[in-house]
């Protein structure tokens, strides 16, 4: 009996699309590993300066004081979390994020709303040329242009409260 050269090339197929569809996912991992680890060096050196950021506050208080105290002690969580996003496993910290987010839904959620506030002033804090201020002179909650005729236009054309003359 002979075999079937089909079956053979079959097989040769499969074996092929086996090797290619591995070599894939391993080369699809590798690219996922290095971004992660990307990601977690770029969040410890945030982290980090924002830690630094939070010493350099407590020295502009008077020391003793209850800002400087905060600022500390800030400062001082701000540098645990920069040595443990180091040390965490990016697998182990999701799990853990998610494992927290499902017990505490409130504090998460009230964590993630600070965050965030905390990020868009760090954010415009880090604006070196201002672009922000130029690109938001309007006041959202009353609509009165704010700012001066220098970066708001409509200081020049006598518009003061949300595009109205007056």
């Amino acid at each position: 009996m002979t075999d079937h050269p089909t079956k053979n090339n079959e097989s040769d197929l499969r074996d092929t699309l086996d090797n290619t569809v591995t070599a894939a996912s391993e080369f699809a991992h590798r690219q996922v590993e290095r971004a992660a680890d990307q990601a977690t060096d770029q969040a410890e050196t945030e982290v980090t300066r924002a830690a630094d950021a939070a010493v350099a506050a407590s020295k502009e208080f008077e020391p003793g004081s209850l800002q400087a105290q905060a600022a500390g002690q800030i400062a001082a969580q701000l540098q645990t979390v920069a040595s443990s996003i180091s040390d965490t496993d990016l697998a182990a910290a999701t799990a853990k994020a998610k494992t927290f987010a499902r017990e505490n839904p409130a504090l998460f959620l009230g964590g993630a709303v600070l965050l965030g506030f905390a990020a868009a002033r760090f954010l415009k804090a880090s604006d070196p040329e201002g672009r922000g201020a130029m690109l938001c002179d309007t006041d959202p909650w009353t609509g009165h242009v704010t700012g001066s005729p220098r970066t708001n236009p409509a200081h020049g054309a006598g518009l003061s409260n949300g595009g109205a003359s007056s």
